[in-house]
């Protein structure tokens, strides 16, 4: 498996793909959104195999696809139910780069994989924070930042797929190795952007300074963070407590802009 360093330095090497045109909190946006839609479609392609008893040596995403022509509403509900959302074949983002090895990429459709994420989302009080996940205000896939003409911005966003084209992110992300990634990012490239509106990162290493000294707390019930941000300092802080600690704590942040990442 990659570890946590290929992946900094993978991310930081493809940032020269769009650094020189794009604000530094643009490019995280893209970066981050793209990671994330890319742990939605392995997510969703691994629930189906799960649920489906594929064995491991057969194609996940071409037995989906096969598996949606013949069962569509009811396969969409199977995963729905488990998941709380569903990414349909033609909207994976494994569909994007089929598209691009058969010269057949198109930018609008991811456009329309995004927007179609957001309307298949069950309503609940968990996945209600996918609202407005990926709106244009967030990832803006016509924006000239990206290039000044749909060829180049067809080139860029494909460098930017291609960037997490091998990764597991369902693996990843139970190693926590893509909790690290999405710090990494942030802290690279908040600080830049985050001085100009009056915003600053709290480096990780303090986090975990502080996160350890709250820990010490044995009766701790309730964490408040007044400038939650990403709301990685409360997760710090999760991460430092017993299990049974983790079932009573409650966790609080606010934040003034409306850019939170929970």
């Amino acid at each position: 498996m990659i570890t946590s360093e290929e992946i900094k330095a993978r991310l930081w090497n493809g940032a020269t793909e769009l650094r020189g045109s794009m604000d530094a909190s643009r490019y995280k946006d893209y970066m981050l959104g793209l990671m994330f839609y890319k742990f939605l479609s392995d997510k969703t392609l691994k629930t189906f195999a799960e649920l489906s008893g594929l064995s491991t040596d057969v194609d996940v995403f071409e037995e989906y696809q096969k598996a949606h022509e013949l069962y569509e509403k009811d396969l969409e509900k199977m995963i729905s139910d488990n998941l709380g959302y569903v990414v349909k074949p033609k909207y994976l983002y494994q569909k994007w780069l089929n598209d691009m090895n058969t010269g057949q990429f198109e930018v609008q459709t991811v456009t329309e994989s995004l927007g179609e994420f957001e309307r298949s989302v069950v309503s609940t009080d968990e996945t209600d924070d996918f609202n407005g996940l990926f709106s244009s205000s967030t990832l803006d896939l016509s924006d000239t930042a990206l290039g000044s003409d749909l060829n180049t911005r067809s080139k860029n966003i494909q460098a930017l797929i291609r960037l997490f084209e091998d990764l597991d992110m369902v693996a990843l992300q139970k190693s926590d190795i893509l909790g690290d990634a999405y710090e990494y990012l942030i802290g690279q490239f908040a600080m830049e952007s985050g001085k100009k509106a009056g915003e600053f990162y709290t480096p990780h290493q303090v986090s975990e300074v502080m996160a350890q000294i709250v820990a010490t707390n044995k009766s701790l019930t309730s964490i408040y963070d007044p400038t939650v941000g990403s709301g990685s300092l409360l997760l710090t802080v999760k991460k430092h407590l017993s299990e049974e600690q983790q079932k009573v704590l409650s966790y609080y942040g606010q934040e003034k802009t409306q850019r939170l990442t929970t």
